[in-house]
């Protein structure tokens, strides 16, 4: 279906979505998304594989005419302790620079959503993701409701189970936790390239200024902010008219990097 959808969007070049399951991580097709990973946030291949092998899939984006890839995002979903309650899991996100602004983060959000939703339908399903500024905005924009990780919060049920789950995330991949801030230690660091093609704008826009906010060293300190949210009616339907408005725009043939300010 998905598919389908990105086969009609009016956007060229076309794109297409395979998933590819862990049991087929194989080095080489790690190292291809690795080069894509690299070029945009700077981190050795190693580091990129440990946390790659947590995961449960990839979806990977081609271009449909030459099958170079565009994109990528892991999943997987991960116990959550609250009745009838798991949790999905985004792992890494790198969208190449000339196919940022097509919501491909987004259907592959809801695919795996979905792919999820059949094999348990009646579970109640969490988001919750580890980011780094330009994933937060680009997910935290396409939503009604969403929280920043805090693990000083501890006064219901769903907190401990928050606060657990991401504590149990960041050592399956060998990331520190500050207590105090909640910031998680990757180790992956912004690439001049990649800041260059955003112009000054894009950081003054709410969810950049309040991942700054939570992150003010996110340029330099190689950390990334917590955020989760419910997959309620109103996400849902934020995120459905964000992933159509995007892919059924009028744009060029490929779609630009933003304007240096």
């Amino acid at each position: 279906m998905l598919n389908l959808l990105l086969r009609l969007s009016p956007l060229r070049p076309a794109v297409r979505l395979e998933t590819v399951e862990r049991r087929d991580f194989t080095e080489p097709r790690l190292r291809e998304l690795h080069a894509l990973s690299n070029a945009l946030m700077a981190e050795d291949f190693g580091h990129f594989c440990v946390h790659a092998r947590t995961n449960d899939v990839v979806h990977v984006f081609r271009r449909a005419d030459t099958g170079a890839i565009v994109g990528f995002q892991f999943w997987k979903t991960a116990p959550l302790a609250l009745p009838r309650s798991r949790a999905i899991v985004g792992g890494k996100l790198r969208i190449s620079p000339d196919f940022r602004t097509r919501g491909l983060h987004l259907v592959s959000g809801l695919l795996f959503l979905l792919e999820t939703k059949r094999r348990a339908p009646r579970t109640r399903l969490y988001r919750l993701s580890i980011a780094s500024l330009f994933g937060f905005v680009s997910i935290t924009e396409a939503l009604a409701r969403y929280e920043l990780f805090d693990p000083k919060r501890r006064g219901t049920a769903e907190d401990e189970a928050v606060r657990e789950a991401f504590l149990k995330l960041a050592r399956e991949s060998n990331y520190h936790v500050d207590d105090e801030t909640g910031l998680f230690r990757v180790n992956i660091f912004m690439t001049e390239e990649t800041v260059s093609r955003y112009p000054p704008r894009y950081f003054e826009r709410p969810a950049a200024r309040r991942y700054a906010a939570a992150n003010p060293g996110f340029r330099t300190n190689g950390c990334y902010a917590g955020f989760w949210f419910r997959f309620t009616s109103e996400n849902l339907l934020v995120m459905t008219r964000a992933v159509m408005r995007r892919l059924f725009r009028r744009g060029s043939p490929v779609d630009p990097p933003p304007a240096r300010g």
